[in-house]
């Protein structure tokens, strides 16, 4: 007989102890229903506040509603306001080329919104993407040095070596579609995502739960300025948590330049939002673009398709709008704008200048170099993620007109609501023959 000297034998829940386990359960479940009942309260005053700006007249309030597919007459009716103009928001706004390129460039203007007495805060958006904040509003300068920190996987010359790595992700999802699918679902949106598994040595076992949280997360770079409904408020808080546990156990921190303690996560985590979605919308909007007409004549060798995903980039970036808010006093094209205010730069309607907005993109003569970003050097925003950006949307769409050359639309593009950031594509039925 197994000798048991010395092991206490499991003693049962008393009614006491099981009574105090059910209540304190009970408060805790009380307290998240409050906590969410807040949060819901909060969402709901920030986008009954958009509404009504926007149905009284305020181009700026409309536009963040994201509820129309085309954008293009509230830029119009934006750029008619002058060169920088005051919404009802509060916030000061400008489709000025010339003007939003020296805002984004100006160090006076930071990220983040500051209030007189309390330092750095990131005011009503903490109730958009609650906890989350530091993986979406970077300060410039720890943007940059994150930057630097992954050039070793992100930058120019290593999104050149994982080139062989994002064609072959790209052919064989491309391969692998029937002749009728859905362009967002079942092409564009699983791109970046398979891409980025395979970068970051995502496990087999857990491709399923990464995909899961690259999904969930698609609204999140639009939450920052468009409050979304709150069960998807709660699943990108979870997702992006769920994230943090997966990239904290693959830690990618050896395979960066001189990285501190939890840049590695940070790094991986910040691919997800900066790629996937933003990734999904270019390919997607590119080829609905060049349909029926043009397809696939500007996208059939990989050069010309990286510059026609440089074009798309440049005309639809991933922040179409960026925001800044004011360290101190400062003047802006003759206006006074105060410390804490917030100054928007619509880089979509600059990206919209010239060609009207509902033009497909022009094929690129041969040679022509990559079109330039909105944002240029001042892009901290998505600086990180931009070269690897360009080469997955470049090899998707090479991909594809390799694999559907007489690709056709099959029913009608569904765009995501809420979306002013991104422009999100929801659904796109295309058939391949």
């Amino acid at each position: 007989m197994q000798d048991m000297q010395g092991v206490q034998p499991e003693q049962p829940v008393s009614n006491t102890r099981r009574t105090q386990l059910e209540q304190s359960e009970r408060r805790t479940e009380a307290a998240q229903e409050m906590e969410d009942s807040e949060l819901g309260r909060r969402l709901q005053m920030l986008r009954g506040m958009q509404w009504v700006f926007g149905a009284n007249g305020d181009p700026y309030a409309r536009l963040l509603c994201g509820m129309e597919d085309d954008p293009s007459p509230f830029y119009d009716a934006i750029r008619t306001l002058g060169e920088l103009h005051r919404s009802r928001t509060g916030a000061w706004v400008t489709a000025d080329p010339g003007l939003g390129g020296r805002i984004l460039a100006d160090r006076r203007l930071g990220a983040r919104r500051l209030v007189a007495g309390a330092g750095e805060t990131d005011g009503l958006e903490q109730y958009v993407l609650p906890g989350h904040q530091a993986f979406l509003r970077l300060e410039r300068e720890e943007a940059e040095r994150l930057r630097e920190v992954a050039a070793p996987v992100l930058g120019a010359a290593a999104v050149d070596a994982w080139r062989p790595l994002i064609d072959e992700v790209c052919a064989g999802l491309a391969k692998g579609l029937p002749d009728t699918f859905d362009l967002v679902e079942e092409y564009a949106g699983l791109v970046p995502v398979e891409v980025l598994a395979r970068i970051w040595g995502v496990p087999e076992e857990d491709r399923a739960r990464f995909g899961r949280d690259c999904r969930a997360l698609a609204p999140a770079l639009d939450s920052l300025l468009c409050p979304q409904q709150l069960a998807l408020s709660k699943d990108m808080a979870s997702a992006l948590e769920d994230l943090r546990l997966l990239f904290d156990g693959l830690d990618a921190t050896p395979r960066l330049a001189g990285p501190a303690d939890g840049d590695g996560t940070a790094v991986a985590m910040l691919t997800v939002l900066l790629c996937t979605e933003p990734v999904t919308t270019a390919i997607g909007n590119t080829v609905l673009g060049l349909l029926p007409g043009q397809w696939p004549v500007p996208c059939t060798g990989r050069v010309a398709a990286g510059q026609v995903a440089g074009q798309a980039l440049h005309r639809a970036v991933s922040y179409r709008i960026a925001t800044r808010f004011a360290r101190e006093d400062l003047e802006l094209a003759g206006c006074e704008v105060k410390s804490g205010d917030e100054v928007v730069v619509l880089a979509g309607a600059i990206g919209r200048n010239g060609p009207p907005a509902a033009a497909p993109p022009a094929p690129p003569s041969p040679g022509a170099p990559p079109a330039p970003s909105v944002f240029g050097a001042a892009a901290f925003e998505n600086a990180l993620a931009e070269p690897l950006v360009r080469a997955v949307t470049g090899a998707a769409l090479h991909a594809l007109a390799e694999r559907a050359p007489r690709l056709t639309a099959a029913g009608p593009v569904v765009r995501r609501r809420r979306s002013p950031v991104v422009g999100g594509l929801h659904r796109a039925p295309v058939a391949a023959a």
